[in-house]
């Protein structure tokens, strides 16, 4: 049964009691009570859910769950954090802190783990308008510890102004030492003259993320356009994460080692497609062929299909060892499924995460959102799509797999997803309901 539950981060009207409930989807219309996060402050339009994590911030074993609103208003500053608590009985109906920033923070959300062993989880937020002591607007990463009121531990930042340095974020073990990695992304850095805006990925090694000793890769002539999209697992067997990342309508991937990371400047792997938007979201998933390899799933959410632009693609693509060039466009043994969008289901493949076992077969399954999905009657409300594990290398279409639409009018729902695990529910930002308030969306997947 996947029934639905919404979460509101924030309501500034009052809601009629009608609209608290939602039928089941795949069972019955019974309406199923919905709780309601109500807001300690007003935050109109803050755009609540364009990033979110879940993770245990104070060591109780409880998911927590923190929410970026990168446009709020206060005191003179940009952006925010709600932080919501967990306990056995749920999420508190109010944010348990609310930490202002600055420069967009919030923008980008990832958590970094149990980095010293204490059971609080460390995370970092982005704010890609945020600026450092010797460089204004370069953009910059805070990392957190958590703790029933988080600290900041320190500040990363770009190296010049309108890097848009934290605009995405990854984690992942890449040195191998068993300490999280943090990888940050900066769009619109410029290596040279030449690569004017090109990009570049930082990779800053854990427990210390010190910037003194921190992993630089570049733009290249033949790989710019990168730091929106990254995604770390690993995809060679080897034991050690590797790295993936958009570049200019491919993914280029960069093997983890434990004696240096990168072991070379040039990818190890790389897939490409002629779709655009080839890249976008890209997540490391597990064997789904059985060969002993993780594979992946790289979305191109602005692929044209049947001649409507912005339908968008899913590629499901083998993961291997040795170095790789990968035709996503050609049929061949790395090409296990390809998704085709459709034209109500705008930017199919917007976001991507690996979430759990929808069918009963022990294997997990698969979330896909796309964004500018249209809804019945309102346009631009969001869907997410469920894929089971056995559907993604065995025909999958679309019109297969189990879809979440939204409720509202330009709602953008599934702009960013997260598993609640213990309570196996999917979280789904919505940053844009409610005139650019935002919402995030939690739907029970058992």
């Amino acid at each position: 049964m996947l029934t639905r539950i919404v979460v509101v981060v924030l309501v500034w009207l009052l809601v009629p009691a009608h609209s608290l409930y939602a039928p089941a989807l795949g069972a019955s219309n019974k309406p199923v009570p919905l709780p309601v996060f109500l807001s300690q402050e007003d935050l109109r339009g803050s755009m609540q859910g364009q990033a979110g994590i879940v993770l245990d911030l104070n060591g109780d074993g409880n998911e927590d769950l923190v929410i970026g609103a990168p446009y709020a208003q206060r005191k003179g500053t940009t952006g925010a954090l709600l932080f919501y608590l967990s306990n056995s009985r749920g999420f508190p109906a109010r944010p348990s802190t609310l930490l202002e920033g600055d420069g967009n923070l919030g923008w980008s959300l990832v958590a970094l783990g149990n980095v010293d062993g204490d059971g609080k989880s460390y995370f970092a937020a982005g704010a890609f308008s945020g600026s450092a002591e010797d460089v204004s607007l370069s953009g910059t990463v805070t990392i957190f510890k958590g703790g029933d009121k988080p600290w900041k531990v320190t500040v990363l930042s770009g190296e010049n102004a309108m890097d848009k340095f934290g605009y995405a974020l990854a984690s992942g073990d890449l040195n191998g030492d068993g300490y999280p990695d943090l990888i940050v992304g900066a769009p619109f850095h410029s290596p040279s003259p030449a690569l004017y805006q090109r990009g570049a990925v930082y990779v800053y090694f854990g427990p210390n993320y010190d910037a003194a000793s921190h992993v630089k890769i570049p733009a290249t002539a033949t790989n710019g356009g990168i730091g929106f999209s990254l995604a770390v697992g690993d995809i060679n067997g080897d034991g050690v994460d590797d790295l993936l990342l958009q570049a200019s309508g491919k993914v280029i991937g960069f093997y983890g080692a434990k004696s240096s990371f990168p072991a070379s400047p040039t990818p190890d792997v790389v897939f490409s497609s002629a779709d655009a938007g080839f890249g976008r979201s890209i997540a490391v998933l597990w064997d789904l062929d059985g060969d002993n390899f993780r594979d992946l799933a790289v979305g191109a959410d602005q692929a044209t299909i049947d001649d409507t632009i912005d339908s968008g693609r899913l590629f499901i693509l083998r993961g291997g060892t040795g170095k790789r060039i990968v035709n996503a466009d050609a049929a061949s043994p790395n090409l296990l499924a390809r998704i085709d969008g459709e034209p109500n289901c705008g930017r199919f493949a917007s976001a991507i995460l690996p979430v759990g076992d929808l069918d009963g077969d022990g294997t997990p399954g698969l979330a896909v959102s796309a964004v500018h999905g249209d809804g019945n009657p309102w346009p631009m409300t969001g869907k997410i799509f469920l894929f089971s594990d056995s559907s993604l290398t065995q025909g999958a279409t679309i019109t297969s797999a189990r879809a979440i639409q939204g409720e509202a009018r330009d709602m953008h729902l599934g702009t960013f997803l997260a598993l609640v695990a213990k309570r196996g529910q999917l979280a789904g930002g919505a940053p844009t309901e409610n005139a650019n308030t935002g919402r995030v969306w939690f739907f029970d997947l058992r």
